[in-house]
């Protein structure tokens, strides 16, 4: 009663600035929040958490989605290997030693440019006997140094500056040359509307290539990218045959995927 009493006394926008550094402190703690979950919480009605949302999305403080909100991906911004590295570490980790469990001995793999798919093949067992096809130097290096006995095969290209990575009509070509047991891919974006996405148009050619190149199409994707918008689509749900993600905030992919006749295994590491 006493804690009402002092905070009717505040002044009231004094007041609704504390509630919505709240949310943003909930946001950033569990990846995602809800509607329902800001009510709960913070003893609000809904059109009050609705209001507090869009108004911190105006700010670019956050990402709306259907039911709540996502924290904004900062990792959509085009930055340098190291730099993607350090976001969303412990989800990668999860995802990576998760998604190691689908990779058999004899097993003839592609292993796409990304930390999430690095963190895949740091989590193999070094072994391992395999064959792995990557056209990512960073993967390659780790790869040659730590698994001794995987077969690699580098698919060269254009190295994009700054990435480590081939692509382009000669990484292309050799894609056309092979077909694997499994892919491994990555994704800057999945959009309800518009599938998995990147913001590099020919890193999506490649991508694109990998997806018809293998039996088994394996996404690997942390929930920060779930529910977000980048510049281009490369494969659709349909296209995959599991995601691997760390958790499905507000549903958004159990409600997307619920819809679709042929659509991906949802593991949740």
């Amino acid at each position: 009663m006493e804690e009402q009493m002092r905070e009717s006394s505040l002044p009231r926008a004094f007041r609704v600035e504390e509630r919505r550094g709240r949310i943003l402190e909930l946001l950033e703690e569990r990846g995602g929040i809800s509607v329902d979950e800001i009510c709960q919480l913070c003893g609000i009605s809904a059109v009050t958490a609705r209001a507090d949302l869009n108004a911190l999305e105006r700010r670019g403080r956050l990402k709306r989605v259907h039911g709540g909100a996502l924290p904004l991906d900062r990792s959509l911004t085009v930055v340098a290997i190291n730099q993607r590295m350090s976001v969303n570490t412990e989800a990668k980790v999860r995802i990576g030693a998760r998604a190691s469990a689908l990779v058999s001995p004899g097993d003839s793999i592609i292993v796409d440019s990304g930390s999430t798919t690095y963190e895949l093949v740091k989590a193999l067992d070094p072994q391992l006997e395999a064959t792995i096809v990557t056209h990512d130097l960073t993967i390659a290096d780790y790869v040659e140094a730590h698994l001794p006995l995987v077969n690699l095969i580098l698919l060269g290209g254009a190295l994009r500056p700054a990435h480590d990575y081939c692509c382009g009509p000669l990484t292309l070509s050799m894609i056309d040359q092979i077909f694997a047991d499994k892919v491994f891919l990555g994704a800057n974006s999945f959009s309800p509307e518009y599938g998995f996405m990147t913001e590099y148009e020919p890193a999506a050619e490649v991508k694109s290539a990998l997806v018809r190149h293998a039996r088994q199409r394996i996404m690997l994707m942390d929930s920060s990218k779930v529910g977000l918008h980048s510049f281009i689509r490369f494969a659709n749900p349909e296209d995959i045959d599991v995601l691997v993600c760390d958790r499905d905030p507000n549903r958004i992919l159990a409600r997307s995927f619920s819809s679709i006749a042929h659509a991906p295994e949802l593991v949740i590491a």
